[in-house]
């Protein structure tokens, strides 16, 4: 009888697993086919791995290449570079990494305003906007705010995008080095996360 319990158990589980992934990941996957370049007023450009002190991840540096192309087309943008210096062996935060290649792209320093404290993508908006906000001293809805991520990122992001309370949400999407089925992978086990994040907040 335990036996069989446990089974009907596990068997429901992996039931709403799958129905979960199917549901999820055909939304994850359309928004990784598409060429997001939105405009915008102030883009935050989303952190990513660093390797040792201060190496950028093949990732990040994809991020970094496509930042700096669209701040070169798109001149009255204001850069916000996303990420901190958390990991062991890490000299330089991720924001700072950033900014020292756009500026030595030819992006002008004025026109970038660091977030160094983040730790993961919902830290990354949640102390991105209040930046942008007293940057420009306007409100999040008076502004066009993009983000800029991988195009595995895309969907996740623009959720949480609008969780930090940007309602026109817009993006800039870069490709990802490599293979990406791993971090697909990824993108569904984290939105277990989000969605409980999701009903906590609605709940309050």
């Amino acid at each position: 009888m335990i036996i069989r319990a446990l089974s009907k158990i596990i068997g429901g589980a992996a039931g709403i697993v799958a129905l979960s992934a199917g549901i999820y990941m055909p939304f994850v996957i359309s928004d990784s086919l598409k060429k997001f370049n939105d405009d915008c007023d102030y883009l935050l450009i989303l952190g990513g791995n660093v390797i040792g002190a201060d190496t950028p991840s093949p990732q990040l540096f994809e991020r970094m290449k496509a930042a700096a192309n669209y701040l070169n087309e798109h001149k009255d943008v204001v850069a916000v570079p996303c990420g901190g210096c958390f990991r062991e062996s890490q000299k330089k935060s991720e924001a700072e990494i950033i900014g020292d290649y756009l500026i030595s792209q030819g992006v002008e320093p004025e026109r970038i305003v660091l977030e160094d404290k983040s730790e993961t993508t919902y830290q990354n908006f949640e102390f991105g906007v209040p930046i942008i906000k007293n940057h420009s001293g306007k409100k999040a809805d008076e502004l066009r705010i993009a983000f800029l991520s991988s195009d595995y990122h895309m969907h996740r992001a623009g959720i949480i995008a609008k969780q930090s309370g940007i309602k026109d949400v817009r993006r800039v999407s870069c490709p990802t080095p490599g293979s990406a089925i791993h971090r697909f992978g990824r993108e569904y086990i984290v939105a277990f996360e989000m969605f409980y994040r999701t009903v906590k907040n609605k709940t309050k």
